[in-house]
Parts: C-alpha cells; sequence; structure tokens
C-alpha cells in the first residue's frame, strides 16, 4: 500500500495492490493491479454530519466494539431497529443497538451477557444522537 496523493481538504487517496490474505499466500502479490479508494469518504462518507467518539467500558465487546476504539457517528442516518446508536439518556452517553419493544418504546441492549438492556421510558430524557457507521483501532 502507498500513499498517492493528499488533496486540498487534506484528505488522503490511498493506492492498494491486490488483496492481502491473512493466510499461508495461495499466489504471489499482483503488481499490476491498483484501487484507489478516497480514504476519508470510505470511513467518513458524511463528514459533515459526522463525529467520532472513544469507546469506554466493555458493554459491546459482542458487537466488537471494545474500550480505545475510535466509533464514527453520523447524525443524519435514520436509525433503525438492530442499528448501534449513541445516545443520550437523562444526560449520559451510551453506545448501544437500538431496539424497540412491542409497545413501540426503545430499549438500548448491551452487546455482553454480563448488562442489562435497558428499557426507555416516557419519563426519560432520551435523544439518538447518531448511528455508528465505523468502528477504528489502533493494532
Amino acid at each position: 500500500m502507498i500513499i498517492s496523493k493528499v488533496l486540498t481538504d487534506n484528505t488522503i487517496l490511498l493506492h492498494f495492490s491486490d488483496n492481502a490474505p491473512c493466510s499461508f499466500p495461495a499466489r504471489p502479490v499482483n503488481d499490476d493491479i491498483e484501487t484507489e479508494i478516497h480514504f476519508s469518504q470510505f470511513w467518513v462518507p458524511n463528514s459533515k454530519d459526522s463525529y467520532s467518539v472513544i469507546a469506554t467500558g466493555d458493554s459491546m465487546v459482542e458487537a466488537r466494539i471494545f474500550e480505545g476504539d475510535m466509533l464514527v457517528i453520523d447524525c443524519s442516518i435514520e436509525p433503525k431497529n438492530g442499528s448501534i446508536v449513541a445516545a443520550s439518556v437523562n444526560g449520559d452517553l451510551t453506545i448501544k443497538r437500538l431496539l424497540v419493544s412491542e409497545e413501540g418504546f426503545p430499549i438500548l441492549k448491551a452487546e455482553n451477557p454480563n448488562y442489562s438492556s435497558l428499557a426507555i421510558s416516557e419519563t426519560d430524557d432520551f435523544r439518538v444522537l447518531g448511528v455508528i457507521t465505523s468502528v477504528h483501532r489502533r493494532l
């Protein structure tokens, strides 16, 4: 992988040469095949309405969200039943899977069996802030 150019808005276009299997190589790398992607558009396609937070805790580990991961949140996406969202509940920020009860009330489900789901009631100050669109972590 080589950086091909930096654009005027400081985004980076990356050049990729073929796929990289994480097993024993079945054939040599083909340097003749190149694919160019717009890195920012790939990871943050709607940068105008997106922001990021760093995940803390372990309530979403079964969704492969771990402490220290950077989460990209898109505020323009309409949350659906099953979306992983950033939500404000009574002034506290949380990242959970959004479910809808049979009665139509939101439920915030942790993706770790050690944590209970949170059923939102009419008395809660609840807002979905955005939908998680990507997770990034350092290796």
